[in-house]
């Protein structure tokens, strides 16, 4: 148990928060407080976590910069321009976590994020950048400008003193961007499907055959080529269900318009946000788990179906791929579905099932994680700024 430190988190209104929250604070009790930058002070995700709500442009007020000085630790999660203008304005003397969640650092791998999208997906990316400026007023555009210095977002990162990942093979994906002063690596995952490892979900036992398609509503999912691939097959009753509930609300619309052209009824969108034990009950429908993304992306649901025994498939450019078949997991590609669509109607063994849940339960048992966050506070704390 870790006591009298003062640990500051950034947070957004982000599904995975209470998560953070639950970990944080199991390990270093009433050492934690939680900041959202909103002027509206809703929250749609956030239930259990008492935040405290900050003005989103309170990084030009020096009175509150000063106040971060009482913290030991401000753990950024996400690097989003607010953080940016945070880490920016804020006391060189801070130690800064960042807890990466992917889009955040996406950029920095790819100076051209058209290669994440496959052909039929970028024609759509295209549109939507195209309507979106057309949107954009001018009055809308001066507005950012004052409020938002142009960010540097390297000058920044080097800024930052410590680098969680999602994947720990990310880490040298994204440093090899920098010359020097990249953050230092330090372990850390949400671990959002430690309830379900711990047996604290129910309906977490496979019920039907239906094929369970990317983890959101955003193009990087290329919802449009896997369709292209099943829209062939025959499902033979299979329903195609698609995690639609946050991301892109047009893209969303373009994804359920062409899959209900495709599939008729065979298709199902969640596209409402809806309690994690719902949303798994739905998808244990599903023994079939396709996710198409370039990038490390729908971690939370891909160790939730393997753990349930789905077959996944993953694209060999997701370094999910790379991190579980390293691992011994018994994943495949989408090659090999492409080459074999009859892997849609096989099973996994219970050996092969139940050495995924193995390594699973190794990866992201509560124990894990709570012993992943007690190590990134003393790692943090006892660490010398010129580290």
């Amino acid at each position: 148990m870790i006591e009298n430190i003062k640990i500051l988190h950034f947070v957004p209104d982000d599904k995975f928060t209470d998560t953070a929250y639950l970990n944080f604070e199991s390990v270093a009790p009433s050492c934690n407080t939680f900041f959202v930058p909103s002027m509206t002070k809703n929250l749609k995700y956030i239930e259990k976590t008492p935040v405290e709500f900050i003005n989103p442009i309170s990084f030009k007020n020096p009175f509150f910069m000063k106040s971060l000085n009482k913290y030991d630790i401000i753990v950024l999660h996400s690097l989003s321009v607010f953080n940016q203008e945070i880490v920016a304005h804020a006391n060189p003397c801070l130690k800064f976590v960042w807890i990466g969640m992917g889009y955040d650092y996406y950029d920095l791998i790819y100076e051209n994020p058209e290669c994440l999208y496959q052909k039929r997906t970028r024609d759509i990316v295209k549109n939507l950048h195209i309507k979106k400026k057309s949107n954009d007023g001018i009055l809308k555009q001066i507005a950012n400008n004052i409020l938002h210095k142009q960010l540097e977002k390297k000058s920044i990162v080097e800024k930052i003193n410590f680098f969680a990942p999602v994947l720990e093979n990310e880490y040298e994906m994204v440093a090899s961007k920098f010359a020097f002063n990249f953050p230092n690596y330090v372990d850390w995952n949400y671990g959002s499907t430690v309830r379900m490892i711990e047996g604290k979900i129910k309906h977490c036992k496979l019920n039907n055959n239906d094929i369970l398609v990317g983890n959101s509503a955003t193009p990087t999912n290329n919802h449009l080529e896997v369709f292209d691939f099943l829209r062939t097959q025959n499902l033979k009753g299979k329903k195609i269900i698609c995690p639609l509930s946050y991301g892109n609300s047009e893209y969303a619309h373009i994804i359920k318009n062409a899959a209900s052209i495709y599939f008729g009824n065979r298709f199902l969108a969640v596209d409402k946000f809806i309690p994690y034990d719902n949303y798994i009950s739905i998808i244990s429908s599903c023994s079939n788990v396709i996710m198409n993304h370039h990038r490390q992306q729908g971690g939370g649901n891909i160790t939730a179906m393997l753990y349930m025994g789905a077959k996944v498939f993953l694209n060999t450019l997701n370094p999910f791929y790379t991190f579980y078949k390293g691992k011994g997991a018994v994943v495949f590609s989408l090659d090999e579905l492409y080459n074999n669509p009859k892997l849609l109607d096989l099973h996994l063994s219970e050996e092969d099932i139940e050495k995924n849940r193995q390594i699973i339960k190794l990866a992201f048992n509560e124990k894990a994680i709570l012993d992943k966050t007690e190590k990134l506070i003393k790692k943090v704390i006892s660490s010398e700024l010129s580290d």
